[in-house]
C-alpha cells in the first residue's frame, strides 16, 4: 500500500510504499533529510441514519426549535394557544435529517446483453476462401545455434490444416554471412487456402 507525504522544506509531494514509514530519505528535489510520517487516517464521514419511528426530541447537532409567546400578553388580548394535533398534544418538532432512501439494484433475467456491438463480417459464406502464399526461410529458422526449420514448418502446416494445402515448393536462395560470403541456402514456399 502506498503512503503520500510532502517534504518539509520545498512541500514536494511524495508518494512511497508503507514500508519506508519512519526511515530516514532525501528528497528528490532539495535534498532534505527527513523521516517517513505514518499515513494519514482517513476523515470519518458522518452518516445520517433514519430510525423507524419519529424522533421524542430533536437531536442534539440540529437547531433548536423555538415557540415563541408572550409571558405576559398584553391587556385586553388573550394568550394564543399552541397549535394541536390529532391527539390534542402540541405537535413534536421535525428531525431536520434528510429522507433515507435505500438503493435499488436492478435485477435481470435472461442473457446479458454485450455492450460492444459485433460487426458484421464482410465475407459471405458462399464466396470460395481466398488463395494466400507463406515462404519459411531456413536461415530464419536459426535461433542460436539450432535449426528450428522442421519445427516451424510443421506448426505453420498443423495451424492451416492438412485440407487447406494446395501447393509445396522447395526454394533455393542465397544468404550473405558476415565476412560478405555468398551462402546458399533453402525454404519452401506453401501455397494455401485461408
Amino acid at each position: 500500500m502506498d503512503t503520500s507525504f510532502n517534504c518539509p522544506k520545498c512541500n514536494l509531494h511524495i508518494t512511497a510504499d508503507e514500508c519506508v514509514v519512519g526511515e530516514e530519505i532525501d528528497c528528490p528535489e532539495c535534498g532534505e533529510k527527513f523521516r517517513v510520517p505514518p499515513p494519514k487516517k482517513p476523515k470519518p464521514v458522518p452518516v445520517i441514519v433514519k430510525s423507524a419511528a419519529p424522533l421524542a426530541t430533536p437531536a442534539a447537532h440540529d437547531p433548536p426549535v423555538l415557540h415563541a409567546a408572550p409571558a405576559h400578553p398584553a391587556p385586553g388580548h388573550a394568550a394564543p394557544e399552541a397549535a394541536k394535533d390529532a391527539t390534542g398534544e402540541p405537535p413534536k418538532p421535525a428531525a431536520h435529517a434528510p429522507e433515507h432512501k435505500p438503493l435499488s439494484v436492478p435485477h435481470r433475467s435472461g442473457p446479458q446483453e454485450s455492450l460492444i456491438k459485433k460487426t458484421a463480417h464482410t465475407e459471405h459464406k458462399d464466396e470460395p476462401p481466398k488463395i494466400r502464399v507463406k515462404t519459411i526461410k531456413r536461415g530464419s529458422c536459426v535461433e542460436v545455434g539450432h535449426d528450428l526449420f522442421d519445427e516451424k514448418v510443421t506448426e505453420f502446416l498443423n495451424k492451416i490444416g492438412q485440407e487447406n494445402i494446395i501447393n509445396i515448393s522447395p526454394i533455393g536462395y542465397g544468404a550473405m554471412d558476415s565476412t560478405g560470403h555468398m551462402l546458399p541456402d533453402y525454404g519452401i514456399m506453401i501455397v494455401y487456402k485461408g
